[in-house]
């Protein structure tokens, strides 16, 4: 889990981008290298609120807290406002959480949060606001939200790993309504326009070593991507970025590489509540890539971890569930033309090809779009 050490520092929000740095122990640290998890939905209201309450923070995510923690960056996406104040607009369903239950994201070791989705302005730009607040007092960026289409568009840039990797992680939303887009001058959240997608990821990419991309997108309870998704998926493989993770179907979607991109289309739920007993989920540990140019540089690993939930609570998989999961996995992505994850879980991407004369500079750090 990343030190919190430098966030939001005023000059680079002043210039639009989020800033932290992944501290570094000072006593002579190992080298090792950056990490990234990657979880799906996570629904902080009802149950998982309760819960809260009743046995404390730590409790919603115990079952797989061990893993969260253990990455360098731990990213999640956030399916409700965490906040007192604001009314329900008019939509099938919305949701809102205490801000309090803010507390089990940073015991589980969550850095940064995406708030592009069709829930963050469930109770209206006032509690969004308020949710924008309640993260940052926690120590954890939230992106793809913001108080203007400005702000909203904003991405966190971050450290990693000993010699420390430069990560930008921008967050999108294609989901309805559109009256959740953040405006000029109104709050909300940052849509996912391909033009504006493709110019934020290639500005992106001048900043960092490596560029992930959150989308929110798809079909609820649908295992295959649409063609929309793909069409999507595609802008930001073009633009530059290194890794698409998806949320929003609360099912696991397949895996495809798209030249140097691996996307994820979507994690499933992680802490939701589901009619089944038990139901599959993943969790997504990045490995970036590293090392100089050409033969020499090392490309990108990934790994699936299993996980279930039951009722609406994580857990690790065991042995046989776990193997029953990366399997339909395999089917999934083999719709896709990929045969993706390896029988241990375990995803290869070619490394994105680094002129030798760039390779072990560092990223330029010039203002993103916005």
């Amino acid at each position: 889990m990343i030190a919190r050490i430098g966030r939001l520092a005023a000059a680079l929000a002043a210039a639009g981008v989020l800033f932290f740095q992944a501290g570094v122990a000072a006593a002579a640290p190992h080298p090792h290298p950056a990490s990234i998890i990657f979880a799906g939905d996570i629904l902080l209201a009802g149950q998982a609120a309760e819960l809260i309450e009743e046995e404390g923070p730590a409790a919603p995510f115990a079952g797989v807290r061990a893993v969260l923690r253990g990455a360098g960056l731990a990213i999640g996406n956030v399916e409700c406002p965490l906040a007192i104040g604001g009314a329900p607009v008019d939509k099938q369903y919305t949701f809102r959480a205490h801000p309090s239950t803010a507390a089990a994201l940073a015991d589980a070791g969550f850095d940064i949060v995406t708030l592009a989705n069709n829930h963050a302005m469930d109770y209206g730009p006032e509690a969004l606001l308020e949710t924008l607040g309640t993260l940052q007092r926690w120590g954890i960026i939230p992106i793809g939200a913001g108080a203007d289409a400005d702000e909203a568009r904003r991405w966190a840039v971050v450290e990693s790993g000993s010699p420390p990797v430069k990560i930008a992680v921008l967050a999108f939303s294609n989901m309805l309504p559109k009256s959740f887009y953040a405006g000029p001058e109104t709050p909300g959240t940052n849509p996912a326009r391909p033009e504006a997608m493709a110019a934020d990821i290639a500005a992106a990419r001048k900043q960092a070593d490596v560029v992930v991309v959150l989308i929110h997108w798809g079909t609820e309870l649908e295992s295959s991507p649409s063609e929309k998704q793909r069409r999507v998926a595609a802008v930001a493989a073009e633009a530059g970025a290194d890794l698409v993770v998806g949320h929003h179907p609360h099912v696991i979607q397949g895996l495809e590489i798209r030249g140097h991109t691996l996307i994820a289309y979507s994690l499933g739920n992680l802490l939701f509540p589901t009619r089944a007993p038990v139901r599959p989920a993943m969790l997504l540990r990045y490995t970036p890539p590293r090392g100089g140019s050409g033969a020499a540089r090392i490309g990108a690993r990934a790994e699936v971890i299993p996980c279930v939930i039951e009722g609406f609570q994580p857990r690790l998989a065991t042995e046989a569930e776990g193997s029953e999961i990366l399997a339909d996995l395999a089917r999934l992505s083999r719709r896709l033309g990929a045969a993706l994850p390896a029988g241990d879980g375990t995803i290869r991407v070619p490394p994105r090809p680094v002129p030798a004369e760039d390779a072990g500079e560092a990223p330029s750090e010039g203002p993103p779009v916005g």
